[in-house]
């Protein structure tokens, strides 16, 4: 899929309760920014009047068609999917069509082994960044233990993760020692509404060895894009069992 940013930063996707018809979008009706806000779940999550900003600018939040019957219907930036369902937005160039959500088989989600030892610094994904693990002072006490030293042995992907809210610290650490025979991977990423996670890059564990992989938590993230998922899982090529030990917790 190829991703067109000054398309997406452009593009209007509908969220109505009313339904556009295939002819909704003739000359007669009128297209024209609004004045109107958003509330998600009772949450206030655009004031009447704002702005909304994608990828640097500041876009009308709201923008109002009045249909040829009259009846207003309402556009939001697709970039809204992503902030606040923590759906993947993307463009099909092929398909001359705007992407909600990914494919179980698209590439971007499929690891190819093998992959590197080591974090990559500074890759985003969502409302977290991966930093260097020495800049986090775990020497304080956590102000959120997820788990501490959990032992799991299985022959499938091993699932952890949870919600972190900023005001409990900005940084989510991850640690697990690999403790089996055969080289396994660790995958970091964000759960989506639609479709598979949005992964960072994955880093493998050699036996015997354990990784550190610390994240830095965007303070204005809306609470809808606060999750984060880990999955350990067998490195391709090899048929051990997954024997590990690991540790989530956030620190201020």
């Amino acid at each position: 899929m190829k991703k067109n940013t000054s398309f997406l930063v452009g593009m209007l996707v509908m969220i109505s309760v009313l339904a556009l018809s295939g002819t909704a979008l003739a000359a007669s009706g009128q297209l024209q920014i609004s004045d109107a806000g958003l509330v998600i779940v009772d949450t206030v999550k655009v004031k009447p009047g704002d702005t909304y900003p994608v990828d640097g600018q500041r876009l009308p939040a709201v923008v109002a068609y009045t249909g040829t019957d009259g009846k207003p219907y309402y556009y939001l930036p697709a970039q809204m999917w992503s902030d606040y369902f923590n759906v993947r937005v993307g463009w099909d160039e092929e398909k001359a069509s705007v992407v909600l959500g990914t494919s179980p088989n698209n590439e971007a989600n499929q690891p190819k082994g093998p992959n590197p030892t080591k974090p990559t610094i500074g890759a985003r994904v969502g409302a977290y960044k991966e930093i260097a693990s020495k800049d986090v002072n775990r020497k304080q006490r956590p102000s959120l233990i997820c788990d501490d030293e959990t032992r799991v042995q299985a022959v499938t992907t091993i699932h952890a993760g949870g919600s972190f809210r900023p005001q409990n610290g900005k940084y989510v650490v991850f640690q697990v020692a690999n403790n089996g025979k055969g080289r396994i991977t660790c995958l970091a990423g964000q759960p989506a509404m639609l479709g598979e996670p949005t992964y960072f890059p994955a880093v493998d564990i050699e036996p015997g060895h354990t990784l550190t992989r610390a994240f830095e938590l965007d303070g204005d993230a809306p609470k809808e894009n606060d999750d984060i998922l880990f999955d350990i899982q067998g490195a391709a090529g090899t048929s051990e069992p997954v024997d590990v030990k690991f540790s989530l917790m956030q620190f201020k």
